[in-house]
């Protein structure tokens, strides 16, 4: 098997009361300015983050109705509170997440 994320490895933070999944693909630009922003606002919260690319993870994509990239799902173990597929600035970002 490549590099790839198994999908066990996305439920790896699910134990924990906050955290994110970032799904992107490698080919999206906003994707890439999505994670800059991400990765600026989690300096700051430092909520426990597991980035995977969803060309990996169809089943994934399709279990949680993943319509467009990037998306930011917001989890409480493994329960989804939010999802975030704009992610406009890093103070939104941060006002979204606390």
């Amino acid at each position: 098997m490549s590099s790839a994320i198994n999908v066990e490895d996305i439920r790896e933070n699910f134990k924990e009361d906050k955290h994110l999944i970032f799904g992107f693909t490698p080919m999206c630009g906003t994707c890439k300015i999505s994670e800059r922003m991400l990765d600026i606002a989690n300096e700051i919260l430092k909520l426990p983050v597991k980035k995977i690319d969803l060309n990996f993870h169809p089943e994934f994509s399709e279990e949680n109705k993943i319509m467009s990239v990037p998306v930011l799902m917001v989890m409480n173990k493994d329960k989804e509170m939010d999802r975030i597929y704009a992610f406009q600035s890093v103070p939104y970002l941060l006002e979204k997440l606390k």
